[in-house]
């Protein structure tokens, strides 16, 4: 898994501990994220615009994809998303908790 070219595991097991336990998935919130599969047997990327229960279930897609790129527009603005996704030929999922569609104050 990258974002800004770091790398970490797809699960935090020390998260377990803390409060918010979607935190094990993808280390937490983070307005934008690129996970890799260099294994995949496609070439196909997906963009998942997403919450945090969208980060829970990113991992299970990681298999079907070569390259997912996750986007939380709770902390980035869909303005300027252009500036680091390049928008072409990708499969898009738009994966939110009820919670977060029905409060979209907290969407920017």
């Amino acid at each position: 898994m990258c974002s800004s070219d770091l790398e970490s595991s797809v699960y935090d097991l020390e998260k377990l501990k803390g409060d918010d336990l979607y935190e094990i998935f993808l280390s937490g919130s983070k307005s934008l994220l690129t996970v890799e599969n260099p294994k995949a047997s496609t070439d196909k990327e997906l963009i998942l615009f997403r919450d945090s229960f969208g980060s829970s279930i990113a991992p299970l897609l990681v298999e079907a994809y070569e390259k997912i790129t996750l986007v939380d527009i709770r902390y980035i603005s869909p303005n300027i998303l252009e500036r680091f996704i390049e928008f072409e030929n990708q499969d898009i999922l738009f994966l939110y908790s009820s919670s977060v569609l029905n409060n979209s104050i907290t969407i920017k």
